[in-house]
């Protein structure tokens, strides 16, 4: 009887426990609030959350910020480090989204500190659609595109997209496709190439007001095989590029 009392109350002390560690999960567990504003186009958001919890066993509080910028060509995410304020229950006195005029960068600002994200420099080209699974850079003077997880690939590719001056097509581009509305003019050249097939270099121009869109497609590809180039089309029709 006593061991059977024993293994009850050795149950009942265990659920209490149980019990216990939960209420106190619940009450240490992060506290967010956030806020979220867009670009002066629209183009893209910049959002902040900013996190408040207690330690588990010491009760010592701690906050950290999470902040998103998502848009055309560009999901970034990062975590802040803590910065002093108020915790739990602070609001959006203590922090001001604010964007530059021509969307390059953004700032998080806070009584303190100020953290400005870059959304790219100035320059004459930009995705004006989302083409999901492209790693998309921008330069002074062009657009830098590879795959996402282009490190881990076997036959990884990259593309460059410039604005060249004049409106007629450069000689030697033999092809054509229609990309939207209009006719692009294209070339493919083929080299021996190494473990990972031969080199594949794919030269296209798209005709735009400001000039025309320069295209060049660096990859890989086995013997008698030639690639679709997709990609290629889908980033032709997503881009502007503009003096």
């Amino acid at each position: 009887m006593n061991s059977r009392r024993r293994i009850l109350g050795f149950a009942g002390l265990a659920v209490l426990l149980i019990v216990a560690a939960l209420v106190r999960a619940l009450h240490v567990m992060p506290v967010g609030t956030g806020e979220t504003r867009a670009s002066p186009d629209g183009r893209f958001t910049a959002s902040v959350m900013d996190w408040s919890e207690r330690g588990f066993l010491t009760d010592a509080p701690r906050r950290w910020f999470e902040y998103r910028v998502e848009g055309p060509g560009v999901h970034h995410a990062l975590s802040g480090n803590p910065i002093d304020g108020p915790y739990f229950g602070s609001r959006s006195s203590h922090r001001v989204i604010r964007w530059s005029e021509d969307d390059a960068f953004v700032e998080f600002v806070f009584p303190d500190t100020t953290l400005r994200l870059t959304i790219a420099p100035p320059g004459p080209c930009r995705l004006v659609a989302d083409i999901a699974g492209f790693d998309v850079r921008q330069t002074e003077n062009r657009l830098l595109v590879r795959p996402e997880g282009w490190r881990d690939l076997r036959q990884p590719w990259e593309m460059t997209v410039s604005l060249r001056p004049g409106v007629e097509a450069s000689p030697g581009l033999d092809r054509q496709v229609r990309v939207g509305g209009d006719l692009v003019r294209y070339a493919v050249s083929r080299e021996g190439g190494g473990s990972g097939g031969d080199a594949i270099t794919m030269r296209a121009e798209r005709p735009s007001t400001s000039g025309v869109l320069a295209l060049e497609w660096h990859g890989e590809a086995e013997a008698g095989i030639e690639p679709d180039f997709v990609e290629a089309w889908a980033l032709l029709g997503a881009v502007e590029c503009g003096t």
